[in-house]
This record gives C-alpha cells, sequence and structure tokens, in this order.
C-alpha cells in the first residue's frame, strides 16, 4: 500500500511545488508589468508637457495683423491667434457701424 501512495505523494509534491514557482513567476511578472507601466506614464506626461510647451512657444512666436477698412476707416487688430485677431477687427468695427457692414470675410491678415 505505501508503495501506491509514494508514487503520488511525489506527484503531488512535484505539482505544488510547479504550482508555487508559477505563481511566484506571475507575481514577479505583474510587477515587472507594473513598474515598466509606471516609466511609460511617466514618460507620456513628460513628452505631453513637452508638447505643449513647444505648442505655446509656437503660438507665441507667430502674430498675425489684420485690417479691415470700411467707409474710408481703418480697423487693425493683432493677436498670435488668427481668429482673435479677425474677432477684434470685427468688434471695432462694430462698435462704429452695423454689423452687416462688419463681416469678418472682409477682413486680411498678415502672418508674422
Amino acid at each position: 500500500m505505501f508503495k501506491k501512495i509514494l508514487p503520488l505523494l511525489a506527484l503531488s509534491l512535484v505539482v505544488t511545488t510547479q504550482a508555487h514557482a508559477a505563481s511566484n513567476n506571475t507575481d514577479q511578472r505583474i510587477k515587472e508589468l507594473e513598474y515598466q507601466i509606471r516609466l511609460l506614464t511617466q514618460r507620456v506626461d513628460s513628452l505631453e508637457r513637452e508638447l505643449d510647451h513647444k505648442q505655446d512657444y509656437d503660438r507665441h512666436d507667430r502674430m498675425y495683423q489684420c485690417k479691415m477698412s470700411i467707409f474710408g476707416e481703418t480697423y487693425k487688430g493683432r493677436s498670435s491667434s488668427r481668429g482673435k485677431a479677425i474677432a477684434k477687427v470685427v468688434n471695432q468695427c462694430i462698435s462704429d457701424h452695423d454689423e452687416m457692414f462688419c463681416r469678418p470675410e472682409a477682413v486680411s491678415c498678415k502672418n508674422y
């Protein structure tokens, strides 16, 4: 009877040892993957900050000078954003004239 139980005990010992090793291996792999995720997240955050800074710099490096002449008066606006420069010109015009004469399509802009 002992001869029949001995192989079963040996087999169960091998299986539990392998399961324990696989469990430890899995835990180690999970820890390594979590560490790599933290590193990649930090790198992505860093690159996003650099990109935001570069875009801010590029935006402020470029200026738009826009103008519109209507009824002998010239309205001018300047901004690092083309849309804001046009809005400044149109708003100045609207303060003096009816809105129908102050159309954004009539504004011309130059990029500096």
